[in-house]
């Protein structure tokens, strides 16, 4: 169940936070590498089921009720246990930067801006939360959008009073970079094509969901990703092609064709270039372990 294009905005001290995308899932099937472009945080809260998230070279368990955020540039990857997968709800926000943010020491909003990554547990309180947002959005009786930006504010502070209460946090010292012109929705549709769509998207493909010229969305891969639309997909399908090899029986040949390879032989080419290995190099060394 997912909810985009609400155009669905709240504010904390001044600052504006646009809600892009609102979703409850069942993850089946792991969730490849992936990252998020400048100033978009993902708040994660699962509710049922157990896994495992990687990040930043370390592996997480998620249990019922783990709470995480992945901020800008953040890269993660999630893999529910087959025999008991996750169910996430998920709020992906993009924080407009363009005003004047406070320099102020105890600045609700600099505290949450200033953790790219936070990983801990929530509660029940948290629970219903997500559950009275999802109720509010499936209803949508009179003023349910006022009861959703006092909900998401919710979200956000009781987030930033974990930070404060979490004395392990490691900030981050560069500032926020300031919103470009182009529609928030923008970045959302561009993650959720390498990371659903890597097999077969193309450039022009993805240029022509996001209402841009070829040339406007490489530099847009450029500024916000640091990457070019071949080094983003192939990535994309690289983490997909370790997630399962790690994690499924899957033959090799079949892995390759589910990624959109020609053949077996293409794969694990490609696979060999990208890890230095190849596909059944990387299956045995896992073995090992």
């Amino acid at each position: 169940m997912k909810y985009r294009d609400l155009e669905l905005s709240f504010s904390i001290e001044d600052v504006q936070f646009n809600t892009l995308s609102i979703c409850l899932e069942k993850l089946n099937k792991p969730m490849p590498m992936h990252s998020h472009s400048k100033n978009s945080y993902e708040i994660h809260y699962v509710s049922y089921g157990r896994g495992r998230l990687i990040s930043g070279g370390q592996t997480y368990e998620i249990t019922p009720g783990t709470l995480f955020v992945t901020g800008p540039e953040v890269e993660h990857e999630q893999i529910s246990l087959p025999d008991n997968p996750m169910t996430e709800y998920c709020i992906y926000v993009k924080v407009n930067t363009s005003g004047r943010l406070s320099s102020h020491k105890g600045s609700l909003v600099n505290t949450f801006l200033q953790q790219p990554f936070w990983f801990g547990m929530g509660d029940n309180s948290y629970h219903e939360l997500m559950k009275q947002i999802f109720a509010e959005l499936e209803t949508r009786n009179s003023g349910y959008e006022l009861v959703l930006q006092a909900l998401l504010q919710q979200v956000i502070l009781q987030l930033i009073r974990k930070y404060k209460a979490d004395t392990n946090l490691t900030s981050r010292n560069s500032t926020p970079s300031p919103a470009t012109a182009f529609n928030d929705l923008t970045y959302l549709i561009i993650e959720e094509a390498f990371l659903y769509d890597y097999r077969d998207i193309t450039l022009e493909g993805l240029a022509a969901r996001v209402g841009l010229g070829k040339r406007q969305t490489e530099r847009l891969l450029q500024l916000h990703y640091h990457k070019t639309f071949l080094q983003k997909k192939t990535e994309a399908r690289m983490s997909a092609a370790s997630s399962l090899l790690r994690d499924t029986d899957q033959s090799i040949s079949s892995i390759a064709l589910t990624l959109g390879y020609s053949s077996v032989e293409h794969f694990s080419n490609a696979f060999k270039r990208y890890s230095g290995h190849t596909a059944s190099e990387f299956r045995k060394m896992l073995m090992l372990h």
